[in-house]
């Protein structure tokens, strides 16, 4: 239970970090850019609090990660992503296996 946990704990971290890179990038204004750096300092706290092992952090690591999912789905059918890049996709992959685990840790911690 703790390797699943410290999984999605640094695989949050991890998308977190990835996400606030953008900060860097020159001309990274629009509204798209900002919801990405605002999920990945989501992405942070939340993975900071599966580290410390806080229960309603299951809850988050689940859910907070389905919304980037969805977004990123979003901006990808709408067009606000001129291209989508493999990149998006190991995100993409990344989100998926956190968001299974915290579902796991939820299951487990019900079953308990």
């Amino acid at each position: 239970m703790n390797r699943i946990r410290y999984l999605a704990a640094g695989l949050l971290c991890l998308t977190g970090v990835i996400h606030m890179a953008r900060l860097g990038i020159p001309k990274s204004d629009t509204v798209f850019d900002i919801i990405v750096v605002i999920l990945g300092t989501i992405y942070l706290l939340v993975g900071g609090f599966l580290f410390r092992n806080i229960k309603t952090a299951y809850y988050c690591g689940a859910i907070v990660p389905l919304i980037g999912l969805v977004i990123g789905f979003w901006g990808g059918i709408v067009g606000v992503l001129k291209n989508v890049t493999a990149w998006m996709a190991f995100l993409t992959g990344i989100d998926a296996v956190i968001v299974l685990s915290c579902f796991y840790l939820i299951k487990g911690k019900r079953s308990a």
